[in-house]
């Protein structure tokens, strides 16, 4: 095989070269999927409650709040923007104090009256005090701020929603008025504004970091030109591959250009650490593939096997990612190996820098006292135990939002002044309910600090002809949410109600939730595999089990233990991130296993075995564990949740992993593999 790849190399390449510049064409274009309701059209829910819930898609929560002190003229130019805008022809419709009716008398015939008359001053004074005897839906007492509940038609383009979000910026401002807007409508299109400018910024930033690593490392220009030629290759390959079988990128996918860099340069690294050269070039690359072949071919596995646990996730987002970045992973191996040879035929590999500040880090780490030792390793221990006894599940609908964004300031205001911007949908199927019923579950709802927004009697009908309640509550976490939920369905049996629940808000909680356990379940299944893997590839050795575990599971632990003391929780944004980080950190222990395996197999003694790897392979390790945190570090800036853990996650374990690999697995390979 070796020999087969050194003689079609540059028909390979040129390969490589063809489907490239294909590549490149093919995601001229490149659409990157945004909508926030994706996360509920994709999932295995049943239609009909997926259909009840996208209704929320285009709810959009706009709120006015007063500078000063409200006056006449400001509620009358209110009025009628509040009226132009239900006459758009992109508008469903306009909720607002101006249409609100509240009950007066509730009977077999309710009497409602209008609660703001702006009609003269006179009607409209007489109005302050109904609203402070009565209150409304729509406003707080002093009318210092006013909601507006807008349902636009299907906004189709981005262009269009652009479009219709300035138009209610410019039509509510005035010199006395501050607005605030969310909605999914504005979420898409804060992501849009930011993850792409994000996605830039960082590539730019990381690589130009990873550059100066690199050249500090290897003294090379060629060969850190090459090193980013490879990552390059292997991402359009990637993303034109998720173009062409999906139409696009799910929006987790920007997260693949920091995988491509750590998984590409790595294996550069263990491909360029060698002790020996020789005159013939294809002995030179025969001999290094067959020292670290094996092993860089194993880390793709062991990588990519991490990544296939999102098979087990029912969301298809995460399963098109964990499939599109296990093939980048197989595809960045093969353009590696074959630039790899031509630095071999071009002697390009020669005259790299021999950095001696390493051996005496390593001989520091390897040297630690036994003390020190034994207090490292009572503290992984101890995070450990943290991590399992803070394990936490929960997911917030502004996770993936800057708490420093005007976003994020617009959707506290609603969440402090009118209630909060989650909408649940709560459907009695019953035929004919009781009135009393129907109240009584009003109020069990509005006692879970739950806004109902409709005027009048607080209730609608479908098609279906069932009673619908449509309401909002504060941004509280899936886990809060879910005993919630519980209660209301659990108290709506005694009222005899047939109770179902819908909404964004609602189906996000349950299948976040649901996607987390999901995904944890997956890197378990994930771990166990590479574990088995190892023990197949070393006759049946069941040492190897544990040796190739520990040293990744307790790094990975410590960290979320670590986490934990600042409150960190599992949720949808970073559980997948277990499964990355765990793929990434297991590359190191794996080089140092096959190295010391490799060694005895030739006759060397189990200390000499050690002494070896410590010479050789220690160097690659710490080089690309440095790599690494370079690569992520400006990640840690990310205003996305899902990124910046990313980020934090893989350096801390990346650390930790590697202390445990220098002063630990040596002690574990002597005891058991010997």
């Amino acid at each position: 095989m070796i020999k087969f790849l050194w003689k079609n190399k540059y028909i390979f390449l040129s390969l490589i070269l063809v489907l490239f510049i294909v590549s490149l064409n093919n995601i001229s274009e490149l659409k990157i999927f945004y909508e926030s309701e994706r996360i509920i059209e994709l999932s295995n829910e049943s239609q009909d409650i997926i259909d009840k819930s996208l209704d929320d898609k285009n709810l959009i929560l706009l709120a006015v709040e007063f500078k000063d002190s409200v006056r006449y003229q400001d509620l009358l130019d209110l009025s009628n923007v509040s009226l132009n805008l239900s006459k758009d022809q992109n508008t469903k419709s306009v909720r607002s104090i101006f249409n609100e009716r509240v009950l007066i008398k509730p009977s077999v015939i309710p009497f409602a009256i209008k609660i703001l008359n702006i009609d003269n001053y006179d009607k409209y004074k007489t109005s302050l005090l109904k609203i402070k005897k009565y209150g409304s839906k729509f406003a707080d007492k002093d009318l210092q701020s006013l909601l507006f509940i807008i349902n636009s038609k299907d906004l189709v383009s981005d262009e269009q929603k652009r479009y219709y979000l300035n138009k209610l910026e410019k039509e509510f401002s005035q010199n006395n008025i501050k607005v605030y807007i969310t909605g999914q409508i504005k979420s898409e299109i804060y992501m849009q504004d930011n993850v792409t400018k994000e996605l830039l910024l960082f590539i730019i930033l990381s690589g130009f970091l990873c550059s100066l690593v690199l050249y500090f490392y290897l003294g090379n220009i060629k060969l850190v030109l090459i090193n980013f030629i490879s990552v390059c290759i292997s991402l359009i390959f990637s993303f034109s591959l998720s173009n062409i079988l999906f139409g696009g990128i799910e929006l987790v996918m920007i997260l693949i250009p920091a995988i491509v860099f750590i998984i590409t340069i790595s294996d550069f690294m263990h491909l360029l650490n060698s002790d020996k050269l020789y005159k013939n070039k294809f002995r030179s690359f025969k001999t290094q593939l067959d020292k670290i072949g094996m092993p860089v071919f194993i880390t793709s596995l062991t990588t990519a096997i991490g990544f296939l646990s999102f098979m087990f996730s029912s969301l298809i987002p995460l399963f098109r990612f964990g499939f599109i970045t296990t093939i980048t992973i197989f595809i960045s191996l093969f353009v590696i190996v074959i630039l790899y040879s031509l630095i071999i035929d071009f002697n390009i590999h020669k005259n790299i820098k021999n950095n001696h500040f390493l051996d005496d880090l390593i001989f520091s780490i390897v040297n630690l006292k036994k003390s020190y030792s034994y207090i490292l390793l009572a503290s992984f221990l101890v995070l450990s135990f943290l991590a399992f006894n803070n394990f936490k599940v929960n997911n917030f609908l502004t996770d993936e939002i800057n708490k420093n964004s005007n976003l994020y300031a617009d959707i506290n205001f609603f969440d402090t002044e009118f209630g909060g911007i989650k909408p649940v949908t709560f459907i009695v199927k019953n035929e004919n309910p009781s009135l009393s019923s129907l109240d009584s579950l009003k109020e069990i709802i509005i006692n879970h600090n739950f806004v109902i927004d409709f005027s009048f009697n607080d209730f609608s009908k479908n098609d279906n002809n069932d009673y619908i309640i449509k309401a909002r509550i504060n941004d509280i976490g899936s886990s809060q949410s879910a005993v919630i939920f519980d209660d209301i369905l659990l108290k709506s049996k005694d009222l005899s109600l047939d109770l179902e629940i819908a909404g964004v808000g609602f189906l996000f909680d349950k299948i976040s939730n649901k996607m987390t356990f999901e995904i944890i379940f997956g890197l378990i299944v994930a771990v166990i595999i590479i574990g088995l893997v190892f023990v197949l590839l070393n006759n049946f050795n069941w040492y190897y089990f544990p040796i190739s575990l520990i040293p990744n599971i307790l790094p990975l632990m410590s960290t979320i233990g670590l986490l934990s003391i600042f409150g960190f929780y599992f949720s949808l944004s970073n559980a997948f991130i277990l499964a990355i980080v765990f793929g990434l950190i297991v590359d190191d222990s794996i080089h140092i296993i096959n190295s010391y395996s490799m060694y005895r197999n030739k006759g060397y003694s189990v200390q000499e075995s050690i002494s070896h790897c410590q010479a050789y392979t220690y160097k690659a390790v710490i080089k690309t564990s440095v790599v690494i945190i370079f690569t992520l570090f400006p990640l840690l800036l990310s205003e996305f949740k899902s990124i910046s853990q990313l980020s934090i996650i893989t350096i801390i374990a990346a650390v930790i992993a590697l202390l445990f690999d220098i002063i630990y697995l040596p002690k574990m390979l002597i005891k058991y593999i010997n």
